[in-house]
């Protein structure tokens, strides 16, 4: 996903982190419409060849059988892949170094048929909060609308496309940030509070990790 310029907060007291999201990591895709490159060895099931091919995981429930097996019961890692959806499709990401312990989630390096959970992590809905902040943007004014969020966090086995567990929640702030991402869909005069990996990651932490 690409991003735009950094937008620099003008005057703002206290910093303010809930709303800015690390762009993006994708492998093998952007956001939105199916991925066609999923495919099986001819004489084996199915498998994902590109880590954006998991997300029909979290459209449509629908698993890769080549997949290893996911078994709670089993004291070690569960390696899953974080998706991330604002209401237009589905990105493939990897975490901030620090906002999860290293090997819940896959990295740039790991291969897509390690996983054995997805992650989906998505805005249902988003309201105005009727706030106006003034920001700057290449050393113009330019005043930037802020927007609650409401968000679902749901746990799918990878191999079968079964939730695991699931989540809804509301992330809300009455401040302005000190900076925002933008990416090339979404208006730059608006500002969303998202949910943040320190809201999910108790949650998720039952189904990863031992």
């Amino acid at each position: 996903m690409q991003r735009a310029p950094i937008w620099v907060a003008a005057g703002v007291l206290g910093l303010v982190l809930c709303g800015c999201s690390s762009p993006a990591a994708t492998t093998g895709g952007g956001s939105g419409g199916g991925s066609s490159s999923a495919g099986a060895a001819a004489d084996g099931p199915e498998v994902p060849l590109t880590t954006q091919d998991l997300e029909r995981v979290c459209t449509d429930g629908l698993g890769f059988e080549g997949l290893p097996a996911y078994d709670r019961t089993k004291k070690t890692v569960h390696p899953a892949q974080l998706m991330n959806s604002t209401g237009d499709g589905w990105t493939s990401s990897v975490p901030v170094d620090g906002d999860f312990p290293k090997g819940w989630f896959l990295g740039y390096e790991d291969k897509p048929e390690k996983a054995e959970l997805v992650v989906c992590v998505e805005r249902t809905k988003a309201t105005a909060t009727g706030k106006v902040c003034d920001m700057e943007a290449d050393g113009k004014p330019l005043k930037i609308r802020t927007y609650n969020t409401s968000y679902r966090v749901r746990v799918v086995e990878a191999r079968t496309g079964k939730e695991q567990y699931g989540h809804t929640g509301k992330a809300e702030s009455d401040e302005c940030p000190v900076y925002i991402f933008t990416s090339d869909d979404e208006d730059a005069d608006k500002y969303y509070n998202e949910v943040r990996p320190e809201d999910y990651r108790k949650r998720v932490k039952p189904y990863i990790a031992p």
